[in-house]
Formats: structure tokens, C-alpha cells, sequence
């Protein structure tokens, strides 16, 4: 049982450690877009409205998985 956990340990280290760089990097275009963006401006444009509110969201959040 121990060499077990001993083993999914490690592959838990090793896909943090892969993964790592891209963590860094959505931190760091997180941080500059919310300099970046004048908060009022992102209100204006997805903070009102029923659907068309959705509909922006949903067609700027496609790309951020690519």
C-alpha cells in the first residue's frame, strides 16, 4: 500500500511541476489585464443586460482554454 502512495505522490509532483509555468503565466496576464482593463469598462460591457451580457462572456472565455 505505501509504495502505492509513495508513487501517486510523485506523479502528482511531477504534473504540478509540468503545469507550473502555465499557472504562472494565467497569474501574470490576470494581474496585467486587471491593470490594464478600467474596471467600469468591463461593467459596462458584460454587467448589464440578460443575454447580451452571456453572449460576450461567452465568446471572449472561448479562447482562454486554446
Amino acid at each position: 500500500m505505501l509504495p502505492i502512495l509513495i508513487k501517486l505522490l510523485q506523479e502528482i509532483w511531477h504534473i504540478l511541476l509540468d503545469s507550473s509555468f502555465y499557472i504562472l503565466m494565467g497569474i501574470t496576464i490576470a494581474g496585467l489585464l486587471r491593470v490594464i482593463l478600467n474596471p467600469n469598462t468591463v461593467l459596462r460591457h458584460l454587467g448589464r443586460g440578460r443575454y447580451s451580457s452571456v453572449v460576450k462572456a461567452a465568446l471572449l472565455g472561448v479562447p482562454l482554454p486554446l
